[in-house]
C-alpha cells in the first residue's frame, strides 16, 4: 500500500533525524491502531460476526469448566499440579482455537476479524471477571493474556503473500 510505505518512510526519516526512540515506537503504535480500527471499521459487518462466532467458541469450554460438578471429577485421580494448570489451559486455550478459527473463517479481512475478537474478549472478560475479587493487576493480566491468545491464535495460519506465476 503506497501510503503504509510513505508512513513508514517518514517515520523513519524523522526517527533519523531529530526524534527519540519512544518518540518513534509512540508512532507506530499509534499508526497499528488507526489502521487496526480503520480496517474493522471498513469491515463491520465481518467484524460482528467475528466477535459472535469468536466468543462462542471461547465460551463454550470455559462454560463447560464451570458447570462441571467436582464430584464428577473426583473419580478422576489427577496430581494437584494438574488440577490447578487445567483451567487455565481451557481459558487460554479455547481463546487461542476461538482466534484461529476466525482467521480461518473471514480470511479475507483476518486482521480486521481477529483484532475485533480480541477486543471483544477483554470487554467480556472484564464484564464477567469484575465480581471474581481479582485485583486490577491480576484482572488485567488475565484479559490481556486472553486477548493475546486469541490473537496468537488468529496468527498460526500464517499470512499468505500472493504471488503471481507467469
Amino acid at each position: 500500500n503506497i501510503i503504509e510505505d510513505a508512513l513508514i518512510g517518514d517515520l523513519f526519516e524523522a526517527y533519523q533525524t531529530r526524534r527519540s526512540a519512544f518518540w518513534y515506537w509512540r508512532q507506530v503504535g499509534v499508526a497499528i491502531c488507526v489502521g487496526a480500527c480503520r480496517d474493522v471499521w471498513h469491515h463491520l459487518p465481518v467484524a460482528l460476526a467475528a466477535i459472535v462466532t469468536g466468543l462462542f467458541v471461547a465460551a463454550v469450554p470455559v462454560w463447560w469448566l464451570v458447570n462441571t460438578s467436582a464430584a464428577s471429577l473426583s473419580n478422576v485421580p489427577l496430581p494437584l499440579w494438574i488440577q490447578i494448570v487445567a483451567p487455565w489451559l481451557v481459558v487460554f486455550g479455547s481463546a487461542v482455537l476461538s482466534g484461529w478459527l476466525v482467521s480461518q473463517l473471514f480470511r479475507a479481512h483476518r486482521a480486521a476479524a481477529v483484532l475485533s475478537l480480541a477486543a471483544a474478549i477483554v470487554v467480556a472478560g472484564a464484564i464477567l471477571l469484575s465480581a471474581a475479587n481479582l485485583g486490577p493487576l491480576a484482572l488485567g493480566s488475565v484479559l490481556l493474556l486472553d486477548a493475546l491468545a486469541a490473537i496468537g491464535g488468529g496468527s498460526l495460519s500464517g499470512v499468505r503473500e500472493r504471488t503471481v506465476r507467469g
